[in-house]
């Protein structure tokens, strides 16, 4: 019973302190830092000083040692002074979205934002309090970065975050909580050694050949080394009968052939690695500027090749709806 009541008091608190900081901090795409959205509060650092200070006055006073008060009064001023100084050095910066966190979830996905001030703050972290996996927040010149462990693919709206600082001495910290209103997006991670999910349909329809006359027809550019799921047809047989390995061969200009990828499972793999199998191919095709198109779920992409082409698909993985196994 206490617990329960412990948990309504911290789920109702939540929803008060929410309430008030969406009214006291809207959300918004850039935000200037003033005293309405600033606060300040001593660290423990700060608390422990003050208390230390507190003793020694109390001390001096009780012994009547003038060296002692003299020395308190001058700590006493250099803690306000550092207050003044904590708040200066966030007061009037205009903080923006530069670039919302995006990639494969296996690698940390960065969230820089923009500082805009006649001075660079200095000491300035970021943080998210509620994020369930490792942070590194980063100062650079005029930007400030936050990298975000990602374990699972998938779209998901950002909390506030926090942006602090303990400038100058770790007295006390300075600190808003912005909501930019900033979506995450992380792909599948890439799944290598397996074969193409077009393969099967390539087979299906005969284009093999068809593939490899248009092949020749493109501008021969050289060998590269086979990777394992490769057109057959691209073989370089001379080569490898002169025991230099198996090689394939690459031509320039895009190949007229069209592949066709889809969500359908590999045999022994659950549907999120399937994804992972996709995201590792469309970067390989991407990157041979093969042309292909993309359908997951009801979801089609239209076919296409390039950069664009391969951000567009690996969206398109990342908002794939889960299927339970």
């Amino acid at each position: 019973m206490k617990f329960s009541l412990l948990e309504a008091f911290k789920q109702w608190k939540g929803i008060r302190s929410a309430a008030w900081l969406a009214k006291r901090v809207p959300s918004s795409g850039s935000l200037r830092l003033t005293r309405k959205n600033l606060f300040i509060l001593p660290t423990r650092f700060g608390w422990g000083f003050l208390i230390a200070l507190v003793v020694m006055l109390m001390m001096g006073s009780n012994y009547q040692n003038n060296l002692i008060i003299a020395l308190g009064l001058w700590l006493l001023a250099l803690w306000l002074v550092c207050l003044v100084l904590c708040h200066q050095n966030l007061s009037g910066s205009t903080v923006s979205l530069l670039q919302r966190p995006e990639g494969q979830c296996d690698k940390p996905l960065r969230l820089l934002l923009n500082i805009v001030n006649h001075k660079q703050p200095l000491a300035l972290a970021a943080e998210i309090k509620s994020w369930p996996g490792k942070q590194a927040s980063e100062q650079l010149d005029g930007q400030l970065a936050l990298d975000l462990e990602v374990k699972q693919r998938g779209r998901l709206l950002l909390p506030r975050i926090s942006l602090s600082s303990v400038f100058p001495l770790g007295l006390f910290r300075c600190w808003t909580v912005a909501d930019f209103n900033c979506e995450l997006l992380a792909y599948p991670a890439p799944l290598a050694g397996f074969s193409c999910p077009s393969q099967e349909w390539v087979e299906a329809h005969d284009v093999e050949r068809a593939a490899s006359d248009s092949q020749l027809q493109s501008e021969f550019a050289g060998l590269k080394a086979y990777r394992n799921g490769e057109r057959k047809s691209l073989l370089a047989w001379k080569q490898f009968a002169a025991g230099r390995g198996l090689q394939t061969k690459a031509f320039t200009g895009n190949p007229s052939i069209d592949l066709h990828l889809n969500d359908r499972r590999h045999s022994g793999l659950n549907y999120e690695q399937t994804l992972s199998v996709l995201a590792f191919w469309l970067r390989q095709l991407a990157q041979q500027q093969q042309s292909f198109s993309l359908q997951v779920g009801a979801e089609q992409l239209a076919s296409g090749s390039g950069h664009q082409q391969l951000k567009a698909g690996l969206r398109l993985l990342a908002e794939a709806p889960s299927i339970d196994e």
